[in-house]
């Protein structure tokens, strides 16, 4: 099973939680899954900005080309590391691929081990993008607005090397949000739950501290072999229905997607290649067993 990992970061320019990543996906993975980790090819560290986000997820060499590469390089699933899921929907509506995101899985997941539950984001202003998320994916009754450590993201990467004022400042607000009826909390990034995971921070006076990195990739090799076992994949009756195979052509020429992918059979035919995937999820799944 090959799993393509995308960031909404820079990744390549963050070693150390390119690293820490790293050894926290592979220790829970499984022994036949592979995983290729993927960032931007350039971007902004400024993520608590909508507009850097936009502007990481759909550039040539954003978040939502990188899924177009994923699936036309033959990847099983996309897991797109970021808790504002950025380009999930509309990767879904392109690719035959299973795509999952950070925010919507991990929320999902939440309401299956506690009444309630909410996160810690690391700057206030990304706290209420999280709010806005679990509204929209349906969760209002069960969510408690999302606190936040008061850093950016740059500052996020000083935890990797001085956790102890990131993990405190994480305690304080767990404690908060458990005294306003949270029961399960998540570390509501990829890169700040690298650090609380290292750190062995589980539970906080009763309340489950949520794994997101493990609990988007082990969802995302389970739902690979949904798709092989019965065919699951989008419905294609109206958020995710797909476009026509010449239209998306003509759509990544025109916004440059795949650039500097010229060794790959996704940039010379990209749209052939998409197609080949699907065919082969749907023998995959036609296949008896």
């Amino acid at each position: 099973m090959r799993i393509w990992w995308q960031s909404s970061s820079p990744i390549h320019r963050l070693h150390e939680y390119r690293n820490a990543l790293s050894a926290h996906l592979d220790a829970v993975r499984r022994p036949e899954t592979s995983i290729h980790i993927s960032g931007v090819d350039e971007g902004s560290m400024d993520l608590h900005y909508n507009a850097v986000v936009a502007m990481n997820s759909f550039g040539p060499g954003g978040v939502l080309d990188k899924i177009l590469q994923a699936a036309g390089q033959g990847y099983d699933a996309v897991a797109i590391g970021c808790f504002l899921d950025p380009a999930m929907q509309e990767a879904r509506e392109i690719v035959p691929i299973p795509v999952f995101g950070m925010g919507e899985t991990c929320m999902l997941m939440a309401c299956m081990f506690g009444q309630r539950f909410s996160g810690v984001a690391f700057h206030a202003k990304q706290a209420q993008f999280y709010d806005r998320k679990a509204f929209e994916y349906g969760l209002a009754a069960r969510h408690i607005p999302f606190g936040n450590l008061g850093i950016d993201f740059n500052e996020v990467q000083d935890g990797f090397a001085r956790p102890q004022e990131m993990t405190a400042a994480f305690a304080r607000e767990v404690r908060r949000l458990a005294s306003q009826g949270a029961e399960v909390v998540l570390a509501a990034c990829a890169t700040v739950n690298a650090i609380i995971h290292r750190e062995k921070m589980r539970e906080i006076d009763g309340v489950l501290i949520l794994d997101s990195n493990a609990m988007l990739l082990k969802i995302t090799e389970s739902m690979v072999d949904l798709a092989s076992a019965i065919g699951l994949g989008a419905s294609r009756r109206l958020l995710y229905r797909q476009p026509e195979r010449t239209a998306l052509a003509e759509w990544m020429r025109i916004y440059g997607m795949h650039a500097g992918q010229s060794q790959t059979d996704v940039a010379r035919n990209p749209m052939t290649t998409l197609a080949a995937g699907s065919a082969s999820v749907r023998a995959s799944a036609a296949t008896p067993r």
